[in-house]
């Protein structure tokens, strides 16, 4: 059996494992840990280095993905419907539009990021979405907003997943939930920025150009720059980073090699049908992506609607936006706590369902109590929790995915959690208003039956792992071989791979 894999067998140190004679069975996941101090050393200096150029990269280029999306709300305030011929009620279409292919095209975006490579791929949606951003400028009838929205949902479509399957490449198993959450946390950083941003822009004004004109150039020609800045910056993988020293780049290979349990792929960047039918067939990671829906519908609920409900908590106006301002700061911080529990206690799926207890505790209180002051302090406990599913649940289906094809795959399909905002928008209507406790109350059953999906899942999982456990007890090393080399099966689904939850 190849050194690479023993360390599905046991944590042991690297000199430990050269000097291992008999081949043990798999007992623990597969995944990379430091060896001694130095090796320690060197493996935080490989990930401050991926921090602050990958990491980095990437956060910016959300942050500006949410703000590209959601700029045209906020000119909506301004001349711009006057200026462009088109009606109030284009304006909540056309962010309808945007989902019509934003959320149909995830896994194909996410395929073509894995078969181009994601340090090609990501710039490229990048300065296709800057340059359509800088394209609303020139809008003139409602036929070309919904052209460019259009437009606009295929071009950011997949971005997420893609940056999500990117770091699942360069970053340890362990290491990767805490990145994750800080690469999803910069949405909050959007939702702040794109209302001080646009409100300073709209400012300004000169005979040939509109606040509101202003607005979309400055800010997809920001996404343009970036994207160069990416196209120069982003490497193809740790082998070839060009800030790494070579011992960096030989560690920073040999960790994921490592983490990876000596999974390996012949093909490139290829995609089969396979690759596709191996995340199809497997109804574990189809009922994770199911009930991750249900885990995203209070994040895009909130996102959307926090203003509104906070409305119904003696709060009017702009206050009640300044006031909606807070629950995601704690929103920010809680999931930052809860995906770096996650890495560090090595576990998935119950600290997702905490994240949903949390949210589900909020609703719960918001939908009881009649005190305004009592439901705005839980809208803060809900919040604490529901941000950490987005990451954890990608990481966790990344960590349970070795093939690298398949991984973007599923990754993609995972995009679907986005139909959770159909469902808000469906849930969230005025008639509701204005304590809105028919939706929350809504949103805290699929909550449970969500909690209750990851809770089934898990358990399968367990019972997974423990019946290939007694398949190999007998093994001999030739078993071993002989399954590393099986063509019948691959990747998680080898007896010697164990799943994590």
């Amino acid at each position: 059996m190849p050194k690479d894999n023993i360390t599905q067998a046991a944590e042991v140190e690297a000199a430990d494992v050269e000097d291992t004679k008999t081949v043990l069975p798999p007992t623990v996941i597969a995944h990379y840990t430091p060896a001694n101090d130095a090796e320690r050393a060197l493996d935080k200096r490989v990930n401050w280095k991926l921090d602050f150029t990958v990491l980095l990269i990437l956060a910016i280029s959300f942050i500006l993905c949410g703000i590209d999306k959601t700029n045209v709300g906020f000119v909506a305030t301004s001349s711009f419907i006057r200026d462009a011929n088109l009606h109030p009620d284009d304006i909540p279409n056309s962010l309808s539009l945007f989902s019509a292919t934003y959320v149909p095209l995830q896994p194909l975006s996410s395929l073509l990021g894995r078969r181009l490579g994601p340090h090609i791929y990501l710039p490229t949606l990048l300065l296709t979405w800057g340059a359509l951003c800088m394209a609303h400028a020139a809008i003139s009838s409602p036929a070309t907003l919904i052209a460019l929205r259009l437009l606009l949902g295929a071009a950011e479509s997949g971005f997420t997943q893609t940056a999500f399957y990117y770091m699942s490449l360069v970053y340890p198993k362990f290491s990767l939930g805490l990145r994750m959450g800080l690469f999803t946390g910069m949405y909050s950083v959007a939702g702040a920025f794109a209302g001080l941003v646009a409100y300073g822009l709209l400012k300004v004004e000169n005979e040939r150009l509109k606040g509101w004109q202003v607005v979309f150039l400055v800010e997809g020609g920001v996404t343009v720059v970036v994207a160069l800045v990416g196209f120069a910056v982003l490497p193809r993988g740790v082998g070839t980073a060009w800030f790494l020293s070579t011992e960096e780049r030989e560690h920073a290979v040999g960790r994921m090699e490592r983490d990876e349990g000596g999974e390996r792929e012949e093909d490139g960047n290829g995609v089969t049908w396979r690759d596709l039918g191996d995340v199809v067939r497997d109804w574990r990671k189809m009922l994770v992506i199911v009930f991750n829906i249900t885990a995203v519908l209070p994040v895009t609920a909130f996102t959307t609607f926090l203003p509104l409900i906070v409305q119904g908590m003696d709060y009017q106006g702009i206050t009640a936006t300044l006031m909606s301002v807070p629950p995601f700061v704690v929103g920010t911080v809680g999931l930052i706590l809860i995906v770096y529990a996650s890495d560090h206690f090595r576990e998935r799926s119950l600290l997702t369902i905490f994240g949903m207890l949390l949210g589900l505790i909020g609703c719960a209180v918001m939908v009881a109590s009649s005190d305004p002051k009592l439901r705005y302090g839980f809208a803060h406990v809900c919040l604490a929790g529901v941000f950490a599913s987005g990451p954890l649940v990608a990481v966790w289906l990344a960590g349970n995915t070795p093939g690298k094809a398949s991984r973007a795959f599923v990754l993609g399909l995972n995009g679907y959690s986005n139909l959770a905002g159909v469902i808000a928008g469906q849930l969230f209507k005025s008639v509701y208003a204005p304590s809105y406790k028919y939706p929350l109350t809504v949103t805290m059953i699929l909550s449970a039956v969500g909690m209750l999906g990851f809770l089934f899942v898990r358990g399968m999982l367990m019972l997974e792992n423990r019946r290939r456990r007694k398949i190999v007890a007998g093994w001999t090393e030739e078993d071993y071989i002989r399954e590393q080399e099986s063509t019948e099966r691959r990747g998680d689904q080898r007896y010697t791979w164990v799943y994590g939850y």
